[in-house]
């Protein structure tokens, strides 16, 4: 070959200029992949750590929710048992009061 074409197909490095095209684009493709999977990376972190919260949230929502459903449960039961002693109560009275109206009435 002749020198001129040599220097022509060879950059400063030595290197034939396709494959220093091609190193170029490689070198910037793989800065541009490195950007986009660090803000993948992060992006995928925030939504981690996002899910990691909601469901320590609903995780305590939902211990609340039991705890109130037990609390509701036992202050039915006792609701139900005051009724019933004022039910029980008041046929007390109204007997108290029958037979205080029969005492007087024999007197």
């Amino acid at each position: 070959m002749k020198r001129t074409t040599l220097t022509k197909n060879y950059n400063e490095e030595g290197l034939p200029k396709r494959v220093d095209k091609a190193l170029a684009w490689l070198i910037s493709s793989r800065g541009d992949w490195k950007e986009k999977c660090i803000e993948t990376k992060l992006t995928l972190k925030r939504q981690t750590q996002e899910n990691k919260r909601v469901k320590a949230v609903r995780d305590e929502l939902k211990l609340r929710n039991i705890r109130l459903k037990l609390e509701l449960a036992e202050n039915k039961e006792l609701n139900l048992t005051l009724w019933n002693r004022i039910h029980e109560l008041e046929s007390q009275v109204k007997s108290k009061s029958d037979e205080l109206y029969e005492l007087k009435k024999k007197q």
